[in-house]
C-alpha cells in the first residue's frame, strides 16, 4: 500500500483513466463519479465531514488501486466499482442523507481507517469477480455501509467475504425470497417426491439449500436436509441474508435476471 503522501502525489491521469475504463458495466455513473470527485472537499461537503470523508476514502483507495498492475478487464471492473459507489455517495448525499457520524472515517491502524479498510476489501474482490453483474451490487456495500452505523467494521468485512462466495444467481434467489409476494405460481411444498432432477432445476435447489446452510434464508422453520426438503413457497430472508439485502442494494437486480430462476422453482 502506498502512503497518503505518495497517494497525493499520484498523477489524476491514473485515477481518472481507471474510473473512465468502468463504462463498460458502470455506463453513465462514470461521468457521475468524475463530477462527485472532481468538486473536491467542496462538492463532497454538500454531506457534511461525513461526506468528505467518504470521498476522500473513494478517492484514496482508488487511487491506490490505479497504481496496481491491473489486467484490462480487472482495471474495467475496479473502475466501474469505483464510479457506481461513487455516484451512490453522491445521490445520497444530494438527497440529504448524511452519511455515518462514528468512527467509521477515523484513522486507526497504521494511518488506516475502517472505511479504507472495507472500500479496499471490495475493490480487491470487485477485480477478481468474473461475474461482472456483481460488480455494482458489490459497490453498493461501499457506498451504504458509508452511511449505515450500526454496521460496524467487523460486520462490514463478514458481509464483503460472503458477498463474494455466492453467485450471482444466489443474490438473485436472495430478492426472490424478499420480495416475491404471489408465490402461487412457484413448486408448493418440498421435492422429497421427486426421484430425479434435471440439472437446471439441480442447481437452482442446491443453491437455495446452500443458502440455508449459510443462514442466510430458512423455509418456515421446517427442517431442511438436503435438496429435496427445499420448498420454494416457504423461502424466506433470515439474519445477515437481510443485511445482504439491504447493503447490496438486491432490490435494484433486474425483473428479467430473476424469471429463469422463477421459470425452474415453478416445475
Amino acid at each position: 500500500m502506498t502512503s497518503d503522501r505518495s497517494v497525493e502525489q499520484d498523477t489524476p491521469d491514473n485515477f481518472q483513466g481507471l474510473v473512465s475504463a468502468g463504462s463498460d458495466i458502470a455506463g453513465a455513473a462514470v461521468g457521475s463519479a468524475l463530477g462527485f470527485f472532481a468538486a473536491g472537499p467542496a462538492g463532497a461537503a454538500a454531506g457534511g465531514a461525513g461526506g468528505a470523508a467518504a470521498a476522500h476514502t473513494l478517492r484514496k483507495i482508488g487511487q491506490e488501486a490505479s497504481n496496481r498492475l491491473l489486467g484490462p478487464r480487472e482495471k474495467v471492473r475496479v473502475g466501474a466499482a469505483v464510479a457506481i459507489a461513487a455516484e451512490h455517495i453522491r445521490g445520497r448525499t444530494e438527497r440529504g442523507e448524511t452519511p455515518r457520524q462514528d468512527d467509521f472515517f477515523e484513522e486507526k491502524r497504521n494511518h488506516r481507517s475502517d472505511a479504507e479498510e472495507v472500500a479496499e476489501s471490495v475493490l480487491l474482490r470487485c477485480q477478481r469477480e468474473a461475474e461482472e453483474r456483481k460488480v455494482r451490487l458489490m459497490a453498493f456495500l461501499i457506498g451504504n455501509i458509508a452511511f449505515n452505523a450500526d454496521i460496524n467494521v467487523g460486520l462490514a468485512h463478514q458481509l464483503v467475504r460472503t458477498a463474494e462466495e455466492l453467485t450471482y444467481r444466489q443474490l438473485c434467489i436472495l430478492k426472490i425470497a424478499a420480495m416475491m409476494e404471489d408465490r402461487r405460481a412457484l413448486h408448493q411444498g418440498s421435492y422429497r417426491e421427486q426421484q430425479s432432477f434435471d440439472k437446471p432445476l439441480y442447481g437452482v435447489l442446491y443453491e437455495c439449500y446452500d443458502l440455508h446452510v449459510r443462514g442466510i434464508i430458512n423455509f418456515g422453520g421446517a427442517a431442511v436436509l438436503g435438496l429435496t426438503d427445499v420448498d420454494p413457497t416457504s423461502m424466506r430472508v433470515q439474519g445477515m441474508g437481510a443485511d445482504l439485502f439491504n447493503e447490496m442494494g438486491l432490490s435494484t437486480i433486474p425483473q428479467a435476471d430473476l424469471d429463469p430462476i422463477i421459470a425452474q422453482l415453478s416445475r
